[in-house]
């Protein structure tokens, strides 16, 4: 009895010390104990998958044209009739339209707009002057956005190339290029621009002072 007791032991301790052994490993090329090998734990991992509806959904947003290499997208917004149809009626993209006329419609709105904001807030406000200081500031700043324009003309387009505009609309018909893309094209929406600023400016002014109308901008 008692040997066999004394041979199971010995049994186990032979067992245990080889199982040690196999888990140590001698580093190569360092001298030294052996490391342990920590076994790996398996971690348990579980996969969600979206159970697709039997009913198709609508798409709100969406590729152009259904065409996602074109770079835009068509949302409610963008692809209604009624913004397209005021995109359309911009003076930058009415292309039919000459430059000069185009940069007169634009210089108009924006010289007009611009005397109310510079005769209330300038800094002769709350003087007698205000009226005339804000209508000369606003005449200045034409002049800057119309230096500005001249610049950007004369950077960006060589006299006698043609138009850099697209001959393609989205849909594949074929356009004439837009004019306003060339340097003369340019030089006259400039120059449209300039006139159209100063002469909304004036009348602006003509409206305020002279006439001497009720509006609250005084």
């Amino acid at each position: 009895m008692a040997t066999s007791a004394s041979a199971m032991a010995s049994q186990l301790k032979s067992s245990f010390a080889s199982s040690l052994t196999r888990t140590l490993v001698p580093p190569k090329g360092i001298s030294g104990s052996p490391l342990r090998i920590i076994p790996s734990r398996r971690t348990s991992s579980f996969t969600i998958k979206a159970i697709q509806s039997e009913k198709p959904t609508y798409q709100v947003i969406q590729p152009i044209n259904g065409d996602p290499f074109i770079g835009s997208l068509e949302t409610p917004v963008t692809s209604s009739p009624l913004i397209a149809w005021f995109l359309s009626n911009l003076p930058a993209y009415r292309t039919a339209v000459n430059p000069l006329l185009r940069g007169v419609e634009v210089g108009l709105a924006h010289g007009y707009l611009l005397v109310g904001p510079f005769v209330k807030t300038g800094p002769l406000r709350d003087t007698p002057y205000h009226g005339i200081a804000g209508t000369l500031a606003a005449g200045g700043l034409v002049v800057i956005l119309s230096v500005v324009l001249t610049i950007y003309g004369i950077s960006s387009f060589k006299e006698g190339e043609p138009s850099t505009a697209p001959t393609l609309t989205l849909t594949g018909r074929v356009k004439k290029p837009d004019e306003l893309q060339t340097a003369d094209g340019w030089a006259k929406f400039t120059g449209g621009f300039f006139f159209g600023g100063i002469s909304g400016v004036i009348w602006a002014y003509f409206l305020l002072y002279v006439l001497d109308l009720p509006y609250y901008f005084k």
